[in-house]
């Protein structure tokens, strides 16, 4: 199953904290990527709004996924599933 997960960073989250995760973030990110849970990536300009393909078994198991990363305790996630074409 494949799902876009649109994810919201709370705009009142202090940027020293985003700097101070970044790094742990980047390489979850590569971590998911690599077990192929994670297809790519889209930042808005703002870098607040992030567009997510994700693949997995369920949407539990991708909301696991999404719930792994660093940002995850400043974020919102909107999940929906896609339907190939």
């Amino acid at each position: 199953m494949r799902f876009i997960v649109y994810l919201k960073i709370d705009p009142a989250t202090p940027k020293e904290e985003i700097a101070k995760l970044l790094p742990a973030e980047r390489a979850r990110v590569a971590e998911l990527k690599e077990q192929g849970i994670l297809e790519t990536l889209y930042l808005s300009h703002t870098m607040m709004d992030i567009w997510g393909i994700f693949a997995g078994d369920s949407l539990e198991v991708v909301q696991s996924a999404v719930q792994s990363l660093p940002f995850y305790i400043f974020m919102t996630a909107e999940y929906t599933q896609l339907v190939e074409g």
